[in-house]
């Protein structure tokens, strides 16, 4: 580690505006990588249920170019958060210290911020429970239609589904984002000194890692034309991605206390 920063409140108040702001661009571009696939979905299911003339072959192409342009748009929020914030990355892995007043004056602002993160965080929750009510719908169509036309009904009922977690993870990430940021000056959490050396290291292949998401994600879904379930791999990226930070700042906590 190098030595510690002492940060001017010029500085502080500026990290906390480009984090953000950042926090909604990359909540943003999070809520469209996951929604993408939406599109898509709806213009199979309706295609297969007759609702569109046009051939299954042609609204499937329709529906990835859609996809691919809300990827590309999801990726500029991402670029853009990066912009913001990148000239204040090195306080997310390295220690950072401020003078007493305003120490108090970040403890108090993360205090006052307690409650709208907890509003977010409930509400993220509660969407993403009722995430799987548009899926459940699909039974009330049994008696209505074939087992066939029921599949395509479910493949459209999953983007309903993408609808609602894309939002709850939309407030997932902005309020985490945010709280991080009082976390990261506080060096608190997720951010002690121990921790932020693993987020060190995982950082250092964080843009490897989220390139191989992609490519499995388009890979597998061209490879299988299996739309209506690829998306999956979003959910467990992100997860797999904690599950390594985690497990490098737990090395880094046994390696320090050797």
């Amino acid at each position: 580690m190098t030595n510690s920063k002492v940060l001017s409140k010029i500085a502080i108040n500026q990290f906390l505006a480009a984090r953000k702001t950042a926090a909604t661009q990359i909540a943003t571009g999070v809520l469209l990588c996951i929604i993408s696939a939406a599109p898509l979905l709806l213009l199979i299911s309706f295609t297969e249920l007759g609702l569109f003339k046009l051939s299954l072959e042609m609204m499937t192409i329709l529906g990835v170019i859609v996809l691919l342009i809300i990827v590309a748009i999801g990726v500029a929020f991402f670029i853009a958060a990066d912009r913001q914030t990148k000239i204040y990355e090195e306080l997310e892995y390295e220690n950072c210290q401020l003078v007493e007043t305003e120490l108090a004056k970040i403890k108090q602002e993360k205090m006052q911020y307690t409650k709208p993160y907890t509003a977010m965080t409930i509400t993220a929750t509660v969407l993403c429970i009722i995430s799987a009510i548009p899926l459940l719908c699909g039974v009330f169509f049994t008696k209505v239609l074939n087992d066939s036309q029921l599949d395509q009904l479910m493949t459209g009922l999953v983007a309903g589904t993408l609808v609602l977690i894309s939002i709850g993870i939309f407030f997932f990430v902005k309020s985490n984002i945010i709280m991080d940021s009082y976390n990261i000056l506080l060096q608190t959490d997720d951010y002690t000194s121990k921790k932020k050396l693993g987020r060190k290291i995982m950082n250092k292949y964080a843009a490897l890692y989220w390139l191989v998401a992609v490519l499995l994600y388009l890979g597998y879904s061209f490879i299988t034309n299996d739309w209506q379930h690829s998306w999956i791999v979003w959910p467990i990226a992100g997860i797999l991605y904690g599950i390594i930070e985690k497990i490098l700042s737990l090395r880094n906590d046994d390696t320090a206390m050797e």
